[in-house]
């Protein structure tokens, strides 16, 4: 079953048209990368996956989008949905909390209580991220004192935490020197083998190492969707093959 399913999907902030008609899935366990142009309309589709899109003024959308089967429309409390759906955003974000409180944010939002399941919580999820044994010694300090790469890794794990199905990641190694991309990129292909992720990237390069399939959007359209490796060396449409070339864009 795909994870992410679009269905006729369109997008406004006021009257301008963001995303129009959109209709694309999504598999599990499964890299898909979005790539296109700035201001293209990547990040709009990516918020539209968890309703956080709708939190901005003057946004409006027709359509539906599908999460495992279910309409996102059928979220009476979207936390549910945002369980189901984990984010993780350009900037490396660590909460004003300790390295644990950060991981722990969710688990606790949605009621665990239990000492002995938050700790393995904690170990879990920084394991899974490469993380726990530059931190294990210091959980109690401010998860500021991170780096910029540890911090991006630190906001996978809070993400993980709640055990989503689907990863969503907007640009996540943008601000990050080559060797904590490398990180996420082979901490991504590894979690890829039990989630659905799709990630919104600018790095053609990225795309093509850690993706199965890759989207191209050009002005608010879904132009092409393919395995990976087709799109950048045999794209149906000449716009893909413009914008991969280096053409445009």
């Amino acid at each position: 079953m795909n994870a992410v399913e679009f269905i006729d999907f369109n997008t406004f902030y006021g009257p301008k048209a963001i995303l129009q008609n959109i209709n694309v899935e999504f598999a599990s366990n499964s890299i898909t990368a979005i790539i296109g142009p700035s201001g293209c309309g990547k990040t709009t589709l990516l918020r539209s996956i968890n309703r956080t899109a709708e939190m901005e003024i003057g946004f409006k959308s027709q359509g539906d989008i599908k999460v495992l089967g279910k309409s996102i429309k059928e979220y009476k409390n979207v936390s549910l949905l945002r369980r189901r759906v984990g984010m993780v955003y350009q900037i490396p974000v660590a909460l004003p909390l300790s390295i644990r409180a950060n991981v722990l944010f969710g688990p606790k939002y949605y009621g665990v209580k239990r000492h002995s399941d938050l700790e393995a919580i904690t170990e879990k999820c920084l394991r899974q991220v490469a993380l726990w044994d530059e931190v294990k010694d210091r959980l109690k300090r401010p998860a500021a004192q991170l780096s910029g790469g540890q911090k991006q890794r630190l906001a996978i794990a809070r993400a993980l935490a709640v055990e989503p199905q689907v990863l969503l990641l907007d640009e996540p190694c943008s601000s990050l020197d080559p060797a904590s991309t490398g990180l996420i990129e082979e901490l991504l292909t590894q979690l890829a083998e039990g989630l659905c992720i799709i990630i919104v990237t600018h790095n053609l390069f990225q795309a093509r190492r850690i993706s199965n399939e890759t989207a191209f959007i050009l002005d608010g359209q879904l132009i092409e969707k393919a395995p990976t490796q087709k799109l950048f060396e045999s794209p149906d449409s000449p716009k893909t093959r413009g914008f991969v070339s280096g053409l445009f864009g």
